[in-house]
C-alpha cells in the first residue's frame, strides 16, 4: 500500500512538475524570440539554476514564483526518494521480516545515511563533475543493461511457466498470452535495440 501511494503521489508530481517546465520554457522562449528547442538546449543543472531563475525573475510576482519554484524542486527530489526507496525497503522487510520486525524506522535511517554519504561527493568542489559523471554513466545504459539482463532471466532462465504460476498466486489469475509473449520475446528485443543504441 506504502509503495502504491508514494509512486502515484511521485508520478503526479512529476507531471505537474513537466506542465511547470514547459511553460516556463515557452515563456523564455517568447522573450528572447526564439524557438523553445534553443532555450531547452541547455542541460542538467544549467537549465535548472540559471535559466529557471532568469525566467522567475522577469515574470510578474518574482519572489513567490521563485519560491514556489524551489519548493516544487525540492519536493519533487523528496518524493523521487521516497519512491526508489521505499521499494527497496519493502523489498528488504519481506525478505528478512523475522529479523527486522519492528525495525523499520532502524533500516529507514540505516537507507537514508547510506545515500546522504554516498551524495556527500557531490558537494565537494568536483561534485559538478562527479555528477556529470552519474548523468553520463549512471543513468542511461547501464539501467537499460541491467533491467535487460532482469528480463532475460526471469523468463528465460526462471521460466515464463513458472513466472506465470508465481503471477497467479499473487494475484489469483493466470497471465494470458500477451503477456508471456511480452515476457519472452518482445520486452528483451526492445531493451536490447534501446540498450545498444546509447
Amino acid at each position: 500500500r506504502d509503495a502504491l501511494v508514494t509512486s502515484t503521489v511521485n508520478c503526479l508530481t512529476s507531471f505537474l512538475s513537466g506542465f511547470v517546465i514547459f511553460t516556463v520554457l515557452g515563456y523564455m522562449a517568447e522573450m528572447r524570440d526564439v524557438e523553445v528547442e534553443d532555450v531547452a538546449r541547455d542541460k542538467g543543472p544549467s537549465l535548472l539554476f540559471i535559466t529557471y531563475p532568469e525566467a522567475i525573475a522577469n515574470m510578474l510576482g518574482s519572489t513567490f514564483f521563485a519560491i514556489i519554484f524551489f519548493l516544487m524542486m525540492i519536493t519533487l527530489g523528496l518524493d523521487s526518494t521516497f519512491g526508489g526507496l521505499e521499494a527497496v525497503i519493502t523489498a528488504v522487510m519481506d525478505e528478512y521480516p523475522q529479523v527486522l520486525a519492528g525495525r523499520r524506522e532502524l533500516l529507514v535511517l540505516g537507507l537514508i545515511t547510506v545515500c546522504f554519504l554516498g551524495s556527500l561527493s557531490t558537494l565537494t568542489y568536483g561534485g559538478a563533475y562527479v555528477v556529470k559523471l552519474l548523468e553520463e554513466f549512471g543513468a542511461g545504459c547501464s539501467i537499460l543493461a541491467v533491467v535487460l539482463l532482469e528480463t532475460i532471466a526471469v523468463s528465460w532462465f526462471y521460466g515464463i511457466q513458472r513466472f506465470s504460476h508465481d503471477v497467479k498466486a499473487m494475484l489469483g489469475f493466470t497471465p494470458g498470452m500477451f503477456w508471456k509473449v511480452c515476457w519472452v520475446a518482445v520486452s528483451p528485443a526492445l531493451l536490447a535495440v534501446s540498450t545498444y543504441s546509447l
